[in-house]
Formats: structure tokens, C-alpha cells, sequence
């Protein structure tokens, strides 16, 4: 009887937990928002690359932690904000988006090299996954990637991972505590808003449902369940009385 009172009370894993997109007013409704580009931080790795006609120049401009003749060279952001490039004075880039440092970068390279140009790129341009969901670390393949093209990449979702509390954790671009959200990724108004795009060093945290001990991924399975221990519990009587 207890066995039966428990399953009765066991809840399901619905399509209402599991649907992506969903309409319903009942879901959070989260207002569109403008995309942000990432900006520059403290310890990031810009990856820069000079193009000009003169040879000479590329050999020695092109020169940093590694190098690659087809993706360029890696140059660390210091703490004070700056690069360092061979014989140019220190360049501030914090705080920066990409297109903004390859402009500042070549305008100060110009005044060595008159036909410049510059083309920068983040080296560290990953997020990571945590939760139920997998884990590991992957790259940014383009400069808009939204959550859900994240979490394909990241593969298939688990049944029991709490949709209704995604949380997302983020760097600061202004130092200190890194930013801390939660977001429903049910509701079709995550489109544009705030949380659809994922950013360089993002963190994305998907728990499971809580009490999902408990919790069956459909009611089929709960009827087969419940019949299963129907039987059980029937052939345990009749055995019973066998023994009288």
C-alpha cells in the first residue's frame, strides 16, 4: 500500500518541463534586448595578425607568444590593460570590442608601416558547460552564437535538466564578482533578449529538475510502473496465504 500511495504521488517529467519555445503566458516573458559585443578584458588572448607589402615589416611585427602563418600571433592583455607589441609602445585595449582594438592597433602601426592592416581576434573565445547536461569547454564558432546553438553543440539535453533555471555566470567586464543570472529557456521570449546570445567565457549551469528522484519522464511509465508493483504486490499475497 505504501509502494502504491508513493507512486500515486510521484510526479512526471511533462512536455511543459521539457518544450523549448513555448507560448504561454504563464512562462516568463522576458523583453527584447540589443546585442552586446564582448569587450576586451584583463588576461584575454588577442590573436593579431599584420598585413602589408612589406616583407620586412610582417617579420617584425608578426611576432608574439606563437605563431601561425594563416591565424596570426598571440599577444596577453596585462593587467594594466595594455599589449605589447614589438617596438610600439604599449597599447591600452581593455574595455575594448574586437573591431575597436584592431582599429587602435593599426593606426598605431601605420606610423611605422603606411599600408597596415590589422586583424585581431580573441584567442580565448570560448563558454563552458557544467550540470546534467555534460560539461567541457567550446569555441565560439561565430560572433553571434545563441543558447541554443550552444547547447547543440554541447549535445542532447537531458530529460531530467531543469529548463525552468538555466543560470549563467559571467565575467565582469568591470572587474570583481563575476555576474550571476537565471533565466527560463522554456518561453519563446528568450529569442533576443538578454540571455540568447552566449558570449567569450561564459559559464552555462544546467541542474536537474529537483526531486527528480521521484520523478517519471512520462505517464506511460508511470502506469507500467504502477502495474509492475500491482503484480508484485498481488503475487506477495497469494503467497502468503500459500504458506497458511
Amino acid at each position: 500500500m505504501a509502494m502504491l500511495l508513493l507512486l500515486l504521488g510521484t510526479s512526471c517529467i511533462t512536455n511543459k518541463s521539457t518544450t523549448y519555445l513555448q507560448t504561454s503566458d504563464k512562462l516568463p516573458q522576458y523583453p527584447k534586448a540589443p546585442y552586446t559585443y564582448y569587450r576586451i578584458q584583463k588576461n584575454d588572448q588577442l590573436v593579431l595578425r599584420l598585413l602589408s607589402l612589406n616583407e620586412e615589416a610582417t617579420a617584425i611585427f608578426n611576432f608574439g607568444t606563437s605563431s601561425s602563418s594563416t591565424t596570426g600571433y598571440t599577444y596577453r592583455v596585462y593587467e594594466d590593460g595594455t599589449i605589447d607589441i614589438p617596438f610600439v609602445e604599449s597599447i591600452p585595449v581593455v574595455g575594448l570590442t574586437v573591431r575597436e582594438a584592431s582599429k587602435v592597433i593599426e593606426e598605431r602601426l601605420k606610423e611605422f608601416v603606411p599600408d597596415a592592416m590589422v586583424k585581431v581576434a580573441l584567442a580565448n573565445d570560448k563558454f563552458y558547460m557544467l550540470g546534467v547536461s555534460g560539461k567541457g569547454a567550446y569555441s565560439l564558432y561565430k560572433e553571434k552564437l545563441n543558447i541554443f546553438q550552444a547547447l547543440a553543440l554541447t549535445g542532447t539535453m537531458a530529460t531530467n535538466a531543469d529548463k525552468k533555471r538555466v543560470r549563467l555566470i559571467r565575467p565582469n567586464p568591470e572587474g570583481g564578482r563575476p555576474i550571476v543570472k537565471q533565466f527560463d529557456l522554456r518561453t519563446i521570449s528568450i529569442i533576443d533578449s538578454e540571455y540568447y546570445y552566449v558570449q567569450p567565457n561564459d559559464v552555462l549551469y544546467v541542474g536537474p529538475i529537483k526531486g527528480d528522484f521521484w520523478k517519471i519522464e512520462n505517464y506511460s511509465a508511470a502506469i507500467g510502473t504502477l502495474s509492475t508493483s500491482l503484480n508484485f504486490l498481488v503475487s506477495v499475497v497469494n503467497l502468503g496465504f500459500s504458506f497458511r
